[in-house]
């Protein structure tokens, strides 16, 4: 390799470095440089090349404006001690560049300059410093304002930490109440130092505090002006300001500082008033950036304060709400006991044939009025066991109860319904445990409740198991609770659990179940009737016997509910749960293949697509006595296949069809739409009947297709002659 390569690589790797490098031979002169150098100090690369003296090198840059004298000569004084030891040092530039200079002897006897430029490593140490300060002093504040929920307390403490940090000679703050010009500005919490009161004496800072007790009203004084324009405003004379509260004019209060305290959205929700011998100190950076700070810091805190009364009030409200609610609920209960007595009490003497005798269709419209009667009387009962219970109304009758006795009752209760379903009915029960004390009428309650809920939700053939054992509160882990109560683990709790193979509840819906008068499945297409208020009513019972309950589910696997009972001490806590009344419904396949392909009559067809069986018989009766061949889907799957089936001709299809809305699987508005775009069916009047009467659900209906509307409970005159109408067209 020649020199001449030698040095053109030299030169390339020196300019790839991103300090200046400056060699100075044994005779000062300048023997090797890099582009750095020429940029740091706009040297030009002719005047380098042509190897001045260091003098000339240094005195160029201090002709630029860059240093002063002082900095050149100790740079020349670091030369003539680099050539024996090294030195570091740092130049502070006349432009606000800070260098990191160092000096470095080589073995040739020349001396290798390299300058550094660490403006930016400087600056942001310091501005790392200044906020940890600021931090610092906020986290301190923090912490003691989150000691209390006192709002006088967290503003006191506040102020006498703000008239300690700034030496001021009093100071106050103050929260605006009130809208508009109606606002007020009342004084929390005031500070008055003993230096202050020694000077000007009690009865002039008595004065003071009286006049804040009162409070300062929209427009008077400065305070009004900070909270407008969220400015802090200094003022270097108080007492001969023309805008100083007259109460105030007083010798002693000389420079005042008024700062805005902030809320989260930006409006000023009060103001921080302090008296300084020293007002440059209140408007110095680092002092006024955590006056600022610890204002924000105070209006975090008054914010806090403030949302705690209001959500006190608000569950004040929420308790006069929930009373007002469950008297409501009794008085209508009750309202509507009377006129359902009389129903049952009248349906009773009709089936007993007193008056005289029925035919058999007769004596089943009776037995029908019946049971929709009790169905209708335990949903009360159900209603005002919960205004009861919410309303604190409800005391348990502790005695020592049979455990064995108690469920072997209940098994034998659901026997009947579980048995149309072909279900498996067992019991397990710890013989530890013979008799408990509870209050058996609602233990009663709870457990058919909940094997209530298994058979209607366990498929035919399925299996139910009711057990009861001694548990602790251990045992509990892993299970759903909706309550998070905390709960000892070594309490002894009676454990009574229901498991079946039913359809099992998706974990997203496990918030809902304990809810009053919620539905896991509330769609249109629901299978399973109720009104939401069983395992509400389970929950409130079993914690008025100062227990909880749990539970485990797995879709189409089944669930296991469990209320646990504690055999310690019973305490008296608000609590909920109903025996819930179920109609099973049927979904006979004989109802959903009544034939449309049968032969022609004369009477009018009328096809009723309707799932549940007294709402089937129902119609079914009002149509027929007029003379009406009805036939029935019990299913809007079913439907749906209908009306798709390649084999339905024209001659097949009713006059007319009698469309409820929710139906399973498939709902009525669903149908009606595929009816009215479909070319045969949409020939086919159809009137929608529905228990939905809320606004706009009658709109809904025509939508989707329907001609009529008729709404649930039926008017029997309405449904016929809704029914003539459509034949006569």
């Amino acid at each position: 390799m020649n020199v001449e390569q030698w040095r053109e690589e030299q030169e390339l790797i020196l300019n790839q470095i991103d300090n200046a490098i400056a060699q100075f031979d044994q005779n000062h002169r300048l023997s090797l440089f890099n582009l750095k150098l020429t940029q740091m100090w706009g040297l030009s690369t002719e005047f380098l090349e042509g190897k001045p003296d260091f003098e000339s090198v240094v005195r160029k840059i201090v002709n630029q404006g860059y240093w002063g004298e002082e900095q050149c000569q100790y740079l020349k004084a670091c030369l003539l001690k680099s050539q024996s030891q090294g030195t570091a040092f740092c130049i502070e530039q006349n432009n606000g560049v800070c260098l990191e200079v160092y000096s470095t002897a080589m073995p040739s006897g020349e001396c290798l300059f390299t300058f550094r430029d660490v403006t930016y490593y400087r600056n942001s140490q310091a501005s790392f410093n200044t906020e940890v300060r600021r931090l610092k002093f906020l986290l301190g504040l923090n912490e003691r304002l989150q000691d209390s929920d006192n709002l006088r307390e967290i503003a006191q403490f506040a102020l006498n930490y703000l008239v300690r940090v700034m030496n001021a000679a009093f100071g106050d703050v103050k929260v605006i109440t009130g809208e508009g010009k109606q606002r007020q500005a009342g004084s929390i919490s005031n500070n008055v130092s003993s230096q202050f009161v020694a000077s000007y004496g009690e009865p002039a800072v008595a004065e003071m505090q009286q006049l804040l007790e009162q409070g300062i009203p929209y427009g008077q004084g400065l305070l009004w002006e900070v909270v407008e324009t969220g400015q802090a405003v200094y003022v270097e004379d108080y007492a001969r300001h023309p805008q100083a509260v007259a109460g105030f004019r007083h010798p002693g209060i000389g420079q005042l500082g008024i700062f805005p305290i902030p809320a989260t959205n930006g409006g000023i929700i009060g103001v921080l008033t302090l008296e300084s011998r020293n007002l440059e100190q209140l408007q110095a950076y680092p002092q006024r950036d955590m006056l600022y700070a610890a204002c924000r810091t105070l209006g975090a805190a008054i914010e806090r304060a403030q949302a705690q009364d209001r959500l006190r009030q608000i569950n004040e409200d929420l308790e006069r709400a929930s009373q007002m609610k469950s008297e409501f609920l009794a008085s209508m209960s009750h309202e509507l006991r009377t006129p359902l007595n009389s129903i049952l009490g009248f349906s009773d003497l009709l089936k007993r044939q007193i008056s005289g005798s029925l035919n058999s269709r007769q004596i089943n419209h009776v037995k029908l009025i019946e049971k929709s009667g009790q169905h209708l009387l335990q949903l009360i009962n159900d209603i005002l066991d919960l205004s009861k219970i919410e309303a604190g109304k409800t005391e348990l009758d502790i005695q020592a109860v049979e455990l064995h006795r108690l469920c072997s009752e209940c098994i034998k209760m659901i026997q009947p319904r579980a048995d149309k379903k072909r279900l498996a009915l067992s019991l397990e029960l710890d013989y530890r445990l013979n008799h408990v004390p509870l209050d058996e009428r609602r233990v009663r309650q709870i457990i058919i409740n909940l094997l209530s809920n298994a058979v209607k939700f366990t498929p035919e053939a399925g299996s139910i198991k009711l057990s009861g054992r001694l548990a602790y509160g251990s045992q509990m882990e892993g299970d759903y609770r909706p309550d998070c109560s905390p709960v000892n683990a070594s309490t002894p709790f009676l454990c009574l659990e229901v498991q079946d193979s039913g359809i099992g509840i998706p974990e997203d819906r496990w918030h809902l179940l304990f809810r009053p008068f919620q539905q896991v499945d509330a769609s249109l297409t629901r299978r399973h009737e109720g009104t939401g208020l069983g395992l509400a009513l389970t929950k409130r019972l079993a914690e008025l016997h100062g227990g909880t309950v749990s539970m485990q589910s797995e879709v189409n696997q089944g669930s296991v509910f469990r209320v646990w009972l504690p055999l310690t001490e019973m305490r008296q806590v608000l609590t909920h749960n109903p025996n819930e009344l179920r109609v099973t419904l049927k979904t006979s396949s004989d109802l959903a293949s009544a034939s449309l392909t049968s032969h022609a009559r004369k009477a009018p067809r009328i096809l009723v697509v309707e799932d549940q069986p007294f709402n089937q018989l129902l119609v079914s009766e009002i149509l027929e006595l007029e003379g009406y061949q009805v036939e029935l889907i019990c299913e809007g799957q079913t439907m749906m296949e209908m009306i798709n089936s390649p084999f339905v001709r024209a001659s097949m299809l009713p006059d007319v069809i009698l469309m409820d809305i929710q139906l399973p699987e498939v709902d009525g508005f669903e149908l009606m739409r595929e009816i009215k775009k479909h070319s045969l069916w949409q020939s086919v009047p159809v009137v929608a009947v529905t228990a939905m009467a809320m606004p706009g659900d009658r709109a809904r209906c025509l939508e989707a297709g329907a001609v009529a509307y008729l709404s649930k409970p039926l008017d029997v005159d309405q449904v016929l002659a809704t029914v003539k109408s459509l034949l006569s067209n």
